[in-house]
């Protein structure tokens, strides 16, 4: 069973990789200035081939135990790219090392995974399991790199849920977050639209949180009597933080990602602006049908109307020339890949490697949800790699050593288990 699940591991990976270099080249021929990135695409699934090998035969445990200095070293790579990274599209997000650029965020995201999982299984019942998230949060923020950070609160939840820590707080978390990003759509689309009757926002949003507090405790108390209207205070404390938190987020935000958010909520508003990826990658998708137009035939990404359609829209891309079956057919194998990560978590009776199996699961049915649902507009432009097929060499060596781990997992379940 372990070596079927390893072999089954290896090959869904390597399809994928295969399958993203295939796209790079056909999103890429005959662009200028992009026709050598899938020689790099195709450098990085080989280093990060290596990285997989290598930390398939390395000790988990021994990763985790050196989780704090991996961390350490990768939040100070993320202060460095806010002071020497190279800014592009007005962001600092890449490092330069001569012919290729490393992103310190992907190395983060592995960092945080391992070394929360460390922080859980040493204290899990302290504050402490938050830290890592919150620092590394903080300083991709700074870049600004909004869609990196999303991945990591589902994952952070996830290990969170999995674990022995005190968990009664997330339903007020989740409350907290739902009430948050609902006030940030609706400021910044009002901030835009510049609503003259809208000007008394503040206080229907007030009056429409509290009535969402009454509502919420109502609730509540039929199943538990013995709530008390403090409880009630409380609840509807938070929701306003929440709000108030939400609307100055949306204040915080620049011009473009404002445009972004109000493109999701109305596309029509902006089509030649900040709707203009949503639309075309929408077109490239539909245009597709059944069977595509053919590899390097797809006329929204050869003639280049898609945009950034090797990186983020890549799965618009594959939609185009291969058609609903070849979309269909690239899903399926991201849910076999997942399929054999979720039986590794499920064998493995380590505290510790549970905790790593599903911080790792996590992020890569985020990262490839969030993916695609910003190509079909169900969630607003945020930049995000589809793992081990869009273009971004950092990343998918990331993915693929942390493909890596799970192997060690799966190796040492038999080991563990006895």
């Amino acid at each position: 069973m372990r070596k079927q699940i390893e072999i089954k591991v290896l090959i869904y990976s390597a399809i994928l990789c295969l399958w993203g270099v295939m796209a790079v080249i056909s999103t890429t021929a005959g662009t200028p200035g992009y026709s050598g990135l899938y020689l790099k695409q195709l450098i990085a699934v080989l280093a990060g081939a290596g990285l997989l090998l290598f930390l398939r035969f390395f000790p988990y445990k021994v990763l985790q135990e050196l989780s704090p200095v991996f961390y350490i070293v990768s939040v100070a790579l993320l202060a460095a790219v806010l002071i020497t990274g190279v800014e592009v599209h007005g962001g600092r997000r890449w490092l330069a090392l001569g012919y290729f650029y490393f992103q310190p965020v992907e190395a983060a995201k592995a960092a945080v995974i391992i070394f929360t999982a460390y922080i859980l299984e040493k204290r899990g019942g302290s504050a402490l399991p938050a830290l890592p998230l919150i620092a590394v949060a903080a300083l991709v923020l700074a870049q600004p790199d909004t869609g990196s950070v999303m991945p990591l609160i589902p994952v952070y939840g996830a290990m969170l849920a999995l674990s022995r820590a005190d968990t009664r707080w997330m339903g007020p978390a989740v409350i907290a977050l739902l009430t948050a990003g609902l006030v940030l759509l609706l400021e910044s689309y009002l901030q835009i639209s510049a609503d003259t009757v809208l000007r008394v926002r503040y206080l229907m949003f007030f009056l429409a949180f509290t009535g969402i507090a009454v509502f919420l405790f109502s609730e509540a108390r039929r199943l538990n009597r013995t709530l008390r209207w403090r409880s009630f205070t409380l609840l509807a404390l938070l929701i306003w933080a929440a709000a108030g938190t939400g609307a100055a987020a949306a204040h915080s935000l620049r011009p473009y990602q404002q445009r972004r958010v109000v493109a999701f909520l109305v596309p029509d508003m902006d089509p030649l602006g900040a709707g203009y990826n949503t639309r075309q990658s929408l077109l490239a998708v539909g245009s597709g049908r059944i069977t595509g137009k053919g590899l390097f035939g797809g006329t929204q990404t050869q003639l280049g109307f898609l945009p950034v359609r090797h990186t983020d829209f890549i799965f618009a891309s594959v939609a185009e020339e291969l058609g609903f079956i070849g979309a269909a057919g690239l899903l399926t194998v991201f849910f076999l890949l997942l399929s054999q990560f979720a039986k590794i978590i499920e064998r493995t009776e380590d505290y510790g490697g549970r905790l790593i199996g599903t911080g790792i699961f996590t992020l890569f049915l985020t990262q490839t949800a969030m993916n695609i649902g910003v190509t079909l507009g169900l969630l607003p432009v945020i930049g995000i790699q589809l793992p081990l097929v869009s273009y971004g060499g950092t990343g998918t060596v990331i993915f693929l050593g942390l493909t890596g781990i799970m192997l060690n997992i799966n190796k040492r379940t038999e080991v563990i288990g006895g």
